[in-house]
């Protein structure tokens, strides 16, 4: 059963101390113009936006030890480390025993083995879910093993590793990773992304596990591209302002629209409406535990959690 769902932000930075934003901060822009605002976010600025940073995480972490989940089903996006242009899977399952990735960064020749993060996966719930998804019409690749084939020595994607190590320190609670393409046009729509949270849910209600989602991507950016650094705040608070109503189904209709503005880092916006999708799905909104533009980290920070009325659920 489904009874916790929480939804994060995601950027290289937000895990890491002040003194490597810069860096991180000059990766991500590649030389783009940036907001004149910029300049405002001092040394002590960027340091009151990691105290907020570690603030939300602890209300997510609280939210998840007062579930206490069997499992963590996990939805993030490959940025080039496991799929290249010659492969990219709209959506994929991993059902292997266990995953592992690095934190660091090969394109600011950070080595992987700096800090190399292993979580134990749960491939009988991943493989319930792989098939039944195919079942209902969804086409779900799978992996059985991680061989990257982007950059093999770092493993799986940061945005499933770096998260967890924060909400779950002891890394003790299986996971099961899916991989939603929201980077690499075209990709799955916004009508598509809520029915697979929906089926998702749907399918999670027939098992005994006690199941958490967690969604971990956006909110606005544009890394790497030529609005990096600049984020959409009326698109970040109009997007948290849909989950917290319970109004997820007026997302649905956002990726019809071809724009620059979607792409990007706003496609990763797909997470969270899967997320939303099967919170709602049970009757749930989301509870809206913090947002802020960070131009230091080229993103929108946004968290949320949706509790969710079953027997031991947060309240």
């Amino acid at each position: 059963m489904l009874g916790l769902a929480l939804a994060s932000a995601f950027a290289p930075a937000m895990f890491r101390e002040a003194v490597d934003w810069p860096r991180i901060h000059a990766w991500l822009t590649n030389g783009a113009p940036q907001p004149l605002d910029l300049a405002s976010e001092t040394r002590e600025v960027v340091e009151q936006q990691i105290a907020r940073i570690r603030a939300a995480y602890d209300v997510l972490r609280q939210q998840l030890e007062a579930f206490r989940p069997d499992v963590i089903v996990m939805l993030a996006s490959d940025s080039g480390r496991v799929f290249t242009r010659v492969q990219v899977p709209q959506i994929a399952t991993y059902l292997g025993e266990e995953i592992w990735g690095s934190t660091r960064y090969a394109e600011i020749a950070e080595p992987a083995e700096d800090d190399v993060v292993r979580l134990p996966c749960a491939p009988q719930l991943a493989a319930f879910l792989h098939r039944e998804l195919v079942h209902l019409g969804f086409d779900v690749s799978y992996s059985r093993t991680l061989r990257p084939l982007g950059q093999p020595e770092y493993g799986t994607t940061a945005a499933f590793v770096a998260p967890a190590r924060v909400l779950m320190p002891s890394l003790d609670i299986p996971v099961v990773p899916i991989y939603i393409n929201t980077l690499v046009w075209p990709a799955p729509n916004g009508h598509r992304c809520y029915a697979l949270g929906q089926s998702i849910s749907e399918l999670l209600s027939e098992r005994e596990e006690r199941v958490a989602l967690l969604a971990c991507g956006g909110l606005s950016h544009d890394h790497h591209g030529p609005r990096a650094g600049w984020i959409d705040q009326p698109f970040d608070r109009w997007v948290l302002e849909q989950v917290a109503r319970g109004k997820g189904t007026e997302m649905k209709s956002m990726y019809d629209l071809e724009s620059d503005a979607l792409r990007g880092g706003g496609g990763q916006v797909r997470l969270w409406i899967i997320a939303a999708a099967a919170a709602e799905t049970l009757g749930a909104k989301a509870r809206i535990v913090d947002y802020f533009p960070s131009g230091s980290a080229a993103t929108g920070m946004g968290f949320a959690y949706w509790p969710i009325a079953v027997a031991g659920a947060p309240r």
